[in-house]
């Protein structure tokens, strides 16, 4: 299920952890960077291997991915400033070459494209947003009132619920459809409001401190159609599945569902005034949880599944 190269980037990422572990003082921006680094490595490059019709930017960027990871995560060592940024960059131009990858597609399908394909192509454009923030963190420059955790969050959300989550969700969406074709049009309905989400919520993050309600709103407005895309998909997908498979999708599901509903406590306690789940509970909770949960176990289950795909469609026409 994971090539060689992931299993690389998963050798490099416990390496960063441990010499983080030695090197410096754990705090939440520490695990922060973490989370980060492992999407650098391994899970941007297992959602980039789902995605068919590759081009020459996607050679450019997947060609430039392991370099541009490792150096962020060499910037990650070094105080902000311009040494740092200099490492930054690389990763920065990775998710240019990936957002004009998903820009090249739009462009070529736009008249044929259904909503799987809407979802991989925003997908891949928004990631880039996410190597403008890590630029900006490592440079150190003030944004707003943000702290150095914000900004930093602000990138993961770009790469995570921005990049990986659309693209995760087309492939297993078509899956759903596949399995309950009367469910189509609700999941186009999902897909758009997942779509929008994104942007919605960074208007949130950026507007909290004044407009509370907005940050909610853009919460439940993203949340929702992902808790009820997994029920849908654990009553109607996971119990027509392989074994495997439904293993590892499952564990995806629930993860989702309780990462997603972290993040509606954390919004609710913020219109209250209260602390509930604060930044860095919620790191560890809707982070790891989305990390290593939803994220990984979805694009494994993903993977598996069309690896087993083509090996009985290899074995039906050898036959």
């Amino acid at each position: 299920m994971m090539k060689t190269s992931s299993f690389a980037g998963l050798f490099l990422w416990v390496l960063f952890v441990v010499a983080k572990l030695i090197t410096t003082p754990i705090d939440t921006l520490q695990y922060v960077m973490m989370l980060l680094l492992f999407a650098y490595l391994v899970l941007v490059p297992l959602t980039l291997n789902l995605v068919p019709q590759k081009n020459a930017f996607y050679r450019y960027g997947t060609r430039l991915q392991p370099f541009a990871a490792v150096c962020a995560g060499i910037s990650f060592f070094f105080e902000q400033g311009l040494i740092a940024v200099l490492f930054a960059v690389p990763w920065l131009i990775t998710t240019i070459l990936i957002a004009l990858y998903g820009f090249t597609r739009v462009i070529q399908e736009w008249k044929k494209s259904r909503i799987f394909d809407i979802l991989i192509q925003l997908g891949l454009m928004y990631i880039s947003i996410g190597g403008v923030w890590l630029v900006l963190h490592r440079s150190g420059i003030q944004i707003l009132n943000f702290s150095d955790v914000i900004v930093l969050l602000t990138s993961i959300h770009f790469h995570y619920a921005a990049f990986i989550t659309p693209i995760s969700m087309a492939f297993i969406g078509r899956m759903l459809v596949g399995t309950a074709p009367v469910l189509k049009p609700w999941f186009k309905l999902i897909a758009f409001f997942v779509l929008i989400g994104p942007p919605f919520i960074a208007a949130g993050i950026t507007f909290g401190d004044t407009m509370p309600i907005l940050e909610f709103a853009s919460v439940v407005e993203f949340v929702t159609p992902l808790v009820v895309f997994s029920i849908l998909c654990l009553v109607y997908l996971i119990p027509k599945l392989d074994y495997a498979v439904k293993m590892l999708l499952s564990i995806s599901f629930v993860s989702l569902l309780f990462s997603m509903s972290s993040a509606m406590i954390y919004g609710f306690a913020h219109i209250n005034e209260t602390v509930i789940l604060g930044i860095p509970l919620m790191v560890f909770f809707h982070g790891f949880v989305n990390t290593f949960g939803f994220s990984l176990f979805g694009l494994l289950g993903v993977t598996a599944f069309h690896e087993t795909k083509t090996s009985i469609q290899k074995s039906s026409l050898s036959m």
